[in-house]
């Protein structure tokens, strides 16, 4: 082995690089906040049964929403015991590594108008309870749903929701959540209403507010979510048709998560096709969606083919869609070149693109991995910056390593938690995609 690496110094061209086939995998990959997700209900009055609620989970999830009702306190704060009940309820999630979409409601059965506060300044007392709670549960918390309001808290079916009060509890999350936290209304129309600055101007998300969607193919305005009409005059705090609020919601959330649940109309469902359904879900960017809510939809989607020519040829729009909610990376090409004038550096460059529904909104970063010419392992970091990554994206990545025989691999892993991040393409049981191999000349 010295003698080799002696070689290596010496002859200018003593190795070549042997890709490996990069074409894309249709494998579903299990990457954190994306994909499908599944409710669990809970009651703030009543402990959970976590040892019970274990058998539960779905271990093929990433993500879990997390519904607590807290109706019972409609005429009261909450107390120090319930709020620790819920932070244990967040705890349990983040220990069985789930990112949580969490929603806080007065109603989980259709009856807000008669579980909601009489007085709204005890909506805003639990929404500051409740925003105070997030904010120290950043590491569980990916979105916070809705404003406590409405059927389902879906933000319909309540007295109080109203552009004025509204933009009271959204200054309360505002200032009380994480950073990283994400916040989620339920119409573009209230996203608008709550960001009344933006009129004319490039849409700025920086409070990591965006949407979900709830009706999504229920009907031609996702029941309700748009307006009726086929166009509008676009009026910034009115609802706008279907196609302006999709223009809207492709660019709004190229900046913060879109997602929700797919519903089934009978009638709607024969205005749908493959194609149709996928791009509607691309041009959303849609990050994640319901797999139990209403299966009648998805059963179908499990019956059409995808009508593309690509790799995905002959699987299922079901299954196409699964594999690309939210970001999907996939490696694209790689190449090894001498650096010049250092015998034992070279430099490796990757194309990846990222082809799934949504952008990456979380921080993270790419690496190499190789054994040194000593046997040690090493990194080198070819992107330190990949939140922003955008759907369509290609972005061209380079670094410099040591002089190695033997396999580079490419590792992705966010950096709040160190979850790995795994790319479309043939990966082993660690997540590490190998690019090639470096081998010496005969």
């Amino acid at each position: 082995m010295k003698n080799l690496f002696e070689k290596f110094r010496v002859k200018e061209k003593t190795w070549n690089f042997v890709p490996e086939d990069l074409t894309e995998t249709t494998e579903e990959l299990k990457n954190p906040a994306r994909g499908w997700y599944q409710i669990y209900t809970f009651l703030a009055e009543q402990e959970p049964e976590f040892e019970e609620f274990k058998w539960s989970l779905d271990r093929q999830d990433t993500l879990a929403l997390v519904l607590i009702d807290i109706g019972s306190f409609r005429k009261m704060d909450l107390d120090e015991t319930v709020l620790e009940r819920i932070r244990r309820i967040l705890d349990f999630f983040e220990e069985n590594r789930y990112d949580c979409i969490v929603r806080v409601v007065y109603d989980h059965e259709g009856r807000a108008f008669v579980r909601e506060p009489a007085d709204f300044a005890q909506v805003q007392r639990h929404m500051r309870q409740i925003g105070n709670l997030i904010g120290r549960q950043a590491s569980s918390v990916f979105i916070f749903q809705g404003m406590l309001l409405g059927n389902w808290g879906e933000m319909h079916g309540s007295r109080f929701l109203n552009a004025e009060r509204m933009l009271k509890l959204a200054e309360i999350l505002r200032r009380q959540k994480a950073p990283q936290t994400f916040l989620a209304v339920r119409r573009p129309v209230y996203w608008r209403s709550l960001h009344g600055g933006q009129k004319r101007k490039i849409l700025d998300c920086s409070d990591n507010m965006g949407l979900f969607d709830d009706g999504i193919f229920g009907s031609e305005s996702h029941l309700g979510t748009f307006a009726e009409e086929e166009e509008t005059k676009q009026v910034w705090d009115e609802p706008w048709s279907r196609k302006q609020e999709l223009e809207f919601e492709h660019e709004l959330c190229r900046q913060a998560p879109n997602g929700g649940e797919a519903v089934y109309n009978g009638g709607y469902v024969r205005m749908l096709t493959p194609k149709k359904t996928v791009e509607d879900l691309r041009k959303m960017q849609i990050t994640y969606l319901n797999k139990a809510h209403d299966t009648r939809l998805l059963d179908i989607w499990k019956e059409w083919s995808y009508p593309g020519q690509d790799v995905w040829s002959g699987k299922s729009v079901f299954d196409y869609v699964g594999a690309h909610l939210g970001y999907r990376f996939l490696i694209r090409s790689a190449a090894v070149s001498r650096v010049k004038g250092e015998s034992e550096k070279y430099r490796v460059t990757v194309e990846i693109e990222n082809i799934g529904f949504a952008g990456f909104y979380q921080e993270a970063e790419i690496c190499l991995e190789y054994e040194d010419r000593s046997g040690v392992q090493s990194t080198a970091v070819l992107e330190s910056r990949l939140k922003g990554f955008r759907s369509g994206e290609v972005r061209r990545l380079s670094c410099v390593a040591d002089a190695c025989v033997g396999g580079l691999f490419l590792t992705a892993s966010r950096k709040q938690d160190g979850a790995r991040i795994r790319f479309a393409n043939q990966s082993d049981k660690e997540g590490k995609a190998i690019l090639g191999y470096l081998n010496p000349k005969r």
